[in-house]
């Protein structure tokens, strides 16, 4: 069996690894409502035991491990999730934004009375009007008027938008410069957590600072994070290394978002284009993108509307886009075939504000010299009095099939109407995603918080359990103590 002095060696152990499991529930209780901090967990083993003839008996206990209450594979999978849910809440928020753009020129009770069906409508009504006198000043008048008022209310649509993908743009930049400074903290992070562990320090509040920085990394990118033997954590995008060990490589933003200049990011050491799959670096990404917003021409009319870019952005901007420039065109063939008041060749009745850019929503105006003059309006094919031909023709517009939604001829109304309904079915759909991917991102943080978070019940139980075994252990030294003591007295 093992010395007296032997069990000194037993006893202090005891008294050690409980000391030890003391300290641990100190520092969970101490950081019970520490947003992010795991529980720690002690865990001890048993020491060699020493052999004896026949028998063996234990040496006492040890602390073999000092770890933190993790689950890697929900950390893994939250944030998958989290890099998910990042994209969608961007996809929603501009999604919702442009509903509520367009619901200010939307009529209040559902008909074409009011909003921007209804400026449509006054358009036409104006030129119904003029069409009944057609030499009238005040019918004249009424036309220009309706004109700057449609193309005041489109113009200012098609600005809200550009800033909203001006706003993506900022967003891209904004968001990888965070992504940037959150790999940096990580790798810092790497170099302290070798440090202490190697020196045989316990750095689990170390850990914690550098999950919570993972965390937010993946509700801006599709981060793949993996731990490596030395404590360090390896965090890759798109299948390339942005930080191992303590080297952050950054990324780099350049263009912006034009169709000759897109959105690029790239590695700034190498030059080499990153894949982005998710995040709200991801969302902002396709809604900068100009690609399917393109100028149109009579060439091209009836021009075939398909809301198949990847920006929502750009696809409603290309829509409203086709109902001005085509109902421009459309009238300016008409207005150009007849004869104002003055008996003169009518002019364009809608021109461009900057002559080096084509015709559309956001570069377009009525031509001044009408404006200016209503007597130049062309409501007549001849020069023959009280003819009202092109008038009458203008007027039919609104009921003629001039446009095409995804292949079928609509008129001007539909047109509208079928882009309002794409509009609200894609932001439900992603309003949808966005409430399921929320409720995913928040079922696995739950699972991963049952694992890792501090329940007070348990603290406290812990700690008593602790408190005795470690006074147990005490009282087993102070009674080996007395023993030796009296064996001393009765030898002297």
């Amino acid at each position: 069996m093992a010395s007296t002095f032997g069990t000194y060696n037993v006893a202090y152990s005891g008294m050690y690894v409980n000391q030890a499991g003391l300290t641990a529930t100190g520092t969970n209780l101490a950081n019970i409502n520490t947003v992010g901090a795991s529980r720690v967990r002690v865990a001890a083993a048993e020491r060699v035991a020493d052999q004896l003839v026949g028998a063996s008996v234990g040496s006492g206990v040890s602390v073999a491990d000092i770890s933190r209450a993790r689950a890697l594979l929900l950390d893994s999978t939250y944030r998958q999730q989290n890099a998910k849910a990042g994209y969608w809440s961007v996809k929603n928020g501009d999604l919702e934004y442009m509903q509520e753009i367009i619901s200010e020129f939307a009529a209040e009770d559902g008909t074409s009375t009011d909003g921007l069906q209804g400026m449509v409508a006054d358009f036409f009504a104006a030129w119904e009007e003029l069409a009944k006198t057609p030499s009238g000043a005040t019918e004249r008048q009424a036309v220009t008027e309706a004109a700057a008022s449609l193309l005041s209310a489109m113009s200012t649509l098609d600005s809200q938008l550009r800033q909203l993908q001006e706003d993506a743009v900022n967003g891209v930049k904004d968001g990888v410069d965070s992504l940037n400074d959150l790999a940096a903290q990580v790798a810092d992070l790497n170099g302290q957590i070798i440090a202490a562990e190697v020196s045989g320090a316990e750095a689990s509040y170390l850990r914690d600072q550098r999950d919570a920085l993972l965390d937010e990394m993946s509700a801006l990118a599709n981060i793949t994070a993996s731990e490596q033997q030395n404590g360090a954590v390896k965090v890759s995008i798109g299948g390339m290394t942005m930080v191992t060990g303590t080297t952050c490589h950054e990324l780099a933003v350049s263009g912006d978002g034009s169709t000759a200049n897109p959105l690029t990011i790239t590695w700034a050491d190498s030059g080499y284009e990153t894949t982005i799959s998710g995040g709200s670096i991801k969302a902002y990404l396709e809604d900068a993108d100009h690609t399917g917003y393109e100028p149109i021409t009579a060439a091209d009319l009836p021009y075939n509307f398909t809301a198949g870019a990847t920006s929502s952005i750009s696809n409603l901007r290309q829509g409203l886009n086709a109902i001005v420039t085509t109902l421009a065109l459309e009238i300016n063939a008409l207005h150009t075939s007849g004869y104002d008041l003055n008996g003169d060749a009518g002019e364009a009745f809608f021109t461009v504000v900057d002559a080096t850019k084509p015709l559309s929503i956001s570069n377009i105006q009525v031509n001044p010299a009408v404006a200016d003059d209503p007597d130049k309006l062309a409501a007549a094919a001849s020069d023959a009095a009280g003819d009202n031909t092109i008038a009458d023709a203008i007027c039919a517009l609104i009921s003629e099939d001039c446009y095409e939604y995804d292949g079928l001829a609509v008129d001007i109304g539909d047109f509208y109407e079928n882009l309002v309904s794409w509009l609200g079915t894609t932001g439900d759909d992603a309003a949808t995603s966005y409430d399921t991917q929320t409720a995913l991102v928040s079922q696995v943080d739950s699972e991963r918080q049952a694992t890792l978070s501090i329940s007070m019940d348990e603290e406290m139980s812990n700690m008593l359990m602790y408190q005795q075994a470690y006074t147990a252990a005490a009282r087993v030294l102070s009674t080996i103590d007395s023993l030796i003591g009296e064996l001393i007295q009765e030898i002297g």
